[in-house]
């Protein structure tokens, strides 16, 4: 009998304990700097502490490839009219956005526009399904909440994802574990560290200027499908750049296209009927552009969002001149001539799209 007793009342205390120390909040400001969960906590604390002047603001979302870097819109003269921001984490998709989003604008009601970077405007296939990737979860074990028990698991497929996401949600210390362990080695260097990072991490951001590195010189034989670099240009990029123009598509299985529909769906429906606009744009596809364009989709996650009083989708060719090789340092992501000459244009592009759609 007392067994019985003890054992659920040990379960219960766990539970609470458990909660105190990683769900209260307070854990998340020390984890690891050089983690997912660390960088995003950086990136979350910094926009909700930056100052905020007179104009309206603006909030980019995105991942790696969001090379929008605010100090270059901060420079434009004279003043643009509104003040950028940006949360793009490396590595992040259109479900963190969702959350993150949530997080730093609880009432829906701190931006005067959200800038939503897509790939493209047909939700073309990928290999991976973005519906899977476990490490959404690591990216936002700070901002999930027991509310999100049900919702959060569920939009994943595998049945064993949706149990972790659950688990974790539920003991954030079965996500955190690695991370706690390594605090337990060495408790002081971590807090120095993440003081330090509360302090300075803006400024790293705002200053960081990116790789000079550049695909300039590369040739493409599109008959040959062949790549040549110059000298410098590592064999791995080499690989990356003729894995990028050449490896046939995936099958289109809708798979992209409902998971877009779903997530950037939940953004367009949290902002419904407030005064923030959600403008939507294709990013630079790379140095080179294979000349088999996914098939157009005329139901595409944007398009149909793209019906909707409070989204703006901007032209599909907008960033098309900068997708030349002296722009890129890879297959993927702008060097630091390329961010800086899209950050430029983006923040001018906005400003004109928020004055022609003004509320």
């Amino acid at each position: 009998m007392r067994s019985s007793v003890l054992l659920p009342a040990t379960l219960v205390a766990f539970v609470l304990v458990e909660n105190a120390i990683f769900n209260s909040g307070r854990y998340a400001r020390i984890v690891k700097l050089d983690s997912s969960a660390g960088n995003v906590e950086q990136i979350l604390w910094n926009e909700k502490s930056r100052a905020r002047d007179h104009r309206p603001q603006v909030v980019a979302v995105g991942d790696s490839r969001m090379g929008f870097f605010v100090r270059y819109a901060d420079q434009t003269k004279p003043a643009l009219e509104e003040q950028f921001a940006t949360i793009a984490v490396p590595g992040s998709t259109p479900r963190d956005w969702y959350y993150l989003l949530r997080d730093i604008d609880p009432r829906a009601n701190r931006y005067a526009a959200i800038l939503i970077p897509m790939d493209d405007y047909d939700d073309a296939e990928t290999l991976e399904n973005r519906a899977d990737r476990e490490t959404d979860l690591h990216y936002l074990i700070a901002v999930l909440h027991w509310r999100d028990l049900f919702e959060f698991p569920e939009s994943y497929q595998s049945r064993e994802l949706k149990f972790r996401a659950a688990l974790g949600i539920l003991l954030k210390g079965t996500v955190y574990k690695a991370d706690f362990q390594d605090l337990l080695l060495n408790v002081p260097e971590r807090l120095r560290l993440a003081d330090l990072a509360r302090n300075y991490s803006a400024q790293w951001f705002y200053n960081y200027v990116g790789s000079s590195d550049s695909l300039a010189g590369t040739k493409v034989d599109w008959a040959k499908k062949t790549v040549t670099v110059p000298p410098g240009v590592s064999p791995d990029k080499e690989a990356m750049v003729r894995s990028r123009l050449f490896d046939p598509r995936p099958p289109d299985e809708h798979r992209a296209s409902e998971y877009l529909h779903h997530w950037l769906g939940k953004i367009e429906q949290r902002y419904r009927g407030s005064r923030t606009r959600l403008i939507f744009f294709r990013l630079p596809r790379g140095p080179f552009v294979r000349p088999d364009p996914p098939p157009f989709n005329a139901h595409s996650s944007v398009r149909d969002l793209a019906k909707n009083a409070n989204v703006i989708v901007e032209n599909e060719d907008d960033f098309d001149f900068l997708e030349r090789p002296e722009f890129f340092l890879e297959a993927l992501h702008m060097n630091a001539a390329g961010c800086a000459e899209f950050s430029r244009a983006l923040a001018a592009h906005v400003q004109e799209l928020l004055d022609a759609h003004a509320l």
